[in-house]
C-alpha cells in the first residue's frame, strides 16, 4: 500500500513537472537571459539560409557571428520542417524530451540498487527543472543537442575506466564522443579523456585504432575549417575563438572551481557529516591551508566581470563588492578536499577535472550552462555504482533534494531574468 502511495505520488509529480515544462514554453520564459537574443539574431537566420542554399551559407558561416560549429544549424536545417520560428521553437521544446528517454534508458543499465525502483523513472525529470535546459529548448538553441550523445558516452567510459569495456564499446564511444564534439566542441575534454584512458589501462590496439578513427570523423570539421582559412588565421573559427588565450586558463581557475563547488552542494549536504570529517581531517587542513595561501597570492587583485561565472561569482559581485577572497575560498576548499579524497581505486575518475579546467579555461566567460543539467548526467551516468550507493545518491530523501534544489536554482533563474533584469514574456519576432 505505502509503495502504490509512493508511486502514485511520483506519477503525480512526473504530471506536474511536464505541466511546467509546457508552461515555460506557452509563457515564453527565458531563465538562462538570452535564449531569445541567439534565435532571433544568430540561430535562426543561419537555420533558414541553410534550407535555401547549404553549402553557400556555410562558406559564409562566420559573417553571422555564431560561436558554435554549424552541426545543430544543419541538422535543424534538414529535420526540422518549421518555417516559422516559434513552430520551430516547439519543435525542439517537443524533440528535447527524449533526452528524458535516453536518460532513462542508461540510467537503467546501470542496475543501480535504488531505495525505491521508482526512481529510475523519476530521476530523468529532474532536468525539466534546469533553467538552462528549458531555455535551450525554448529557443531552439545549440546546447542541448549534445546531450542526446554524451550520455551514452558518458555511460562507456564509465565502462572504460572499470575495464569493461570492448573493441566494439570503444569504437561505439569514439563515434559518440566525435558526434558531441561537433554538437558543442567545449567537450573536447572527453576525447582527450578517452585516450587518456586507453593509455593508462595500456589498450595498445584500440588506442591506435581510436586515433584512427577520430582522425577520419574529424576529417569533415577540417575540411569546413579549410573552407573557412581558419589553417592560415585561427581566429576564423567561430566568434568564440577570438577570446581564446592561455592566460584565461588561470584567470579562470577560481571561476571554473566556484561552479565545481556549487553543483558538489547537494552531495556535500547529503553526506555532511562524513565531508567534516574528512574537510577537518589534519591532512585535508594542510592542502587547505597551503592552496589558500598560494591562491591568495595569485588571485587576490583580480576583479572578475559580472557578464558569466554562475550565481556564486553573481552573489560575489552583488553582495560582496566583487572582492575575490570567496571564490578564493571556496575554490582551495574545492581543491583541498578533492586531492584528500583521491585514492589509487578511483583516480582515473578524477583525472577528467584537469582536463575540464583547461578545456573550459582557455575562453573568456564560463558559463553555468556548461555545468547544468551535466552534473546530474555525471552522478547518475558517469559515476560507478559503488559510487552512487556510497554518495547515498539512490537515497529516496537525496531524490526529493535534488528536486527541491533544481527548483530553487530554477526560481532564482526566474526572479532574476523576468523580475530584476525585466526580460519580457510572451517574447515574439
Amino acid at each position: 500500500m505505502i509503495k502504490f502511495e509512493r508511486d502514485k505520488y511520483s506519477l503525480f509529480l512526473i504530471f506536474l513537472l511536464l505541466s511546467s515544462y509546457f508552461l515555460g514554453f506557452y509563457l515564453r520564459e527565458i531563465t538562462n537571459g538570452a535564449g531569445h537574443i541567439d534565435l532571433e539574431h544568430f540561430i535562426w537566420l543561419i537555420v533558414i539560409d541553410l534550407k535555401q542554399d547549404y553549402f553557400e551559407t556555410i562558406r559564409n558561416y562566420q559573417s553571422y557571428g555564431e560561436a558554435t560549429f554549424p552541426f545543430f544549424h544543419s541538422f535543424q536545417s534538414f529535420f526540422n520542417p518549421a518555417t516559422k520560428n516559434l513552430f520551430y521553437c516547439l519543435n525542439n521544446t517537443i524533440f528535447n524530451l527524449l533526452i528524458i528517454f535516453i536518460f532513462y534508458q542508461f540510467l537503467k543499465l546501470k542496475r543501480i540498487d535504488f531505495e525505491n525502483n521508482f526512481l529510475v523513472n523519476l530521476i530523468p525529470f529532474i532536468i525539466l527543472l534546469s533553467p538552462w535546459f528549458r531555455s535551450s529548448s525554448y529557443w531552439g538553441m545549440t546546447e542541448n543537442l549534445s546531450f542526446f550523445f554524451l550520455i551514452p558516452s558518458l555511460y562507456f567510459l564509465n565502462l572504460l575506466i572499470q575495464k569493461k569495456t570492448s573493441f566494439r564499446n570503444n569504437l561505439i564511444l569514439t563515434v559518440l564522443i566525435s558526434l558531441t564534439l561537433y554538437a558543442r566542441q567545449q567537450f573536447l575534454f572527453l576525447a582527450v579523456f578517452h585516450i587518456l584512458i586507453l593509455l593508462l589501462n595500456n589498450n595498445k590496439k584500440e588506442l591506435i585504432f581510436t586515433i584512427l578513427i577520430y582522425s577520419f570523423l574529424s576529417l569533415p570539421g577540417f575540411y569546413v575549417l579549410s573552407i573557412w582559412g581558419v589553417f592560415k588565421d585561427i581566429s576564423q573559427v567561430t566568434s568564440a575563438s577570438s577570446g581564446l588565450s592561455l592566460e584565461n586558463i588561470l584567470l579562470n581557475i577560481t571561476k571554473i572551481s566556484s561552479l565545481f563547488f556549487f553543483y558538489s552542494i547537494p552531495l556535500v549536504l547529503i553526506n555532511f557529516s562524513r565531508f567534516l570529517k574528512i574537510f577537518f581531517s589534519k591532512r585535508c587542513l594542510l592542502i587547505f591551508i597551503i592552496v589558500l595561501f598560494v591562491k591568495y597570492l595569485l588571485f587576490n587583485d583580480i576583479n572578475y566581470p559580472f557578464k558569466s561565472g554562475g550565481y556564486i561569482v553573481k552573489f560575489n559581485y552583488f553582495f560582496l563588492n566583487n572582492d575575490p577572497k570567496l571564490l578564493i575560498l571556496i575554490s582551495s576548499a574545492f581543491f583541498a578536499y578533492i586531492i584528500s579524497i583521491i585514492k589509487s581505486n578511483n583516480y582515473k575518475y578524477f583525472l577528467i577535472l584537469p582536463l575540464i579546467y583547461l578545456n573550459y579555461g582557455f575562453v573568456n566567460s564560463v558559463y553555468q550552462e556548461w555545468f547544468d543539467p551535466l552534473y546530474l548526467f555525471t552522478y547518475y551516468i558517469f559515476l560507478s555504482k559503488d559510487h552512487i550507493v556510497n554518495l547515498r545518491l539512490n537515497k529516496n530523501s537525496t531524490i526529493t533534494f535534488l528536486f527541491i534544489w533544481e527548483f530553487v536554482i530554477l526560481i532564482i533563474a526566474y526572479v532574476y531574468y523576468h523580475g530584476i533584469k525585466k526580460l519580457p514574456l510572451f517574447y515574439t519576432f
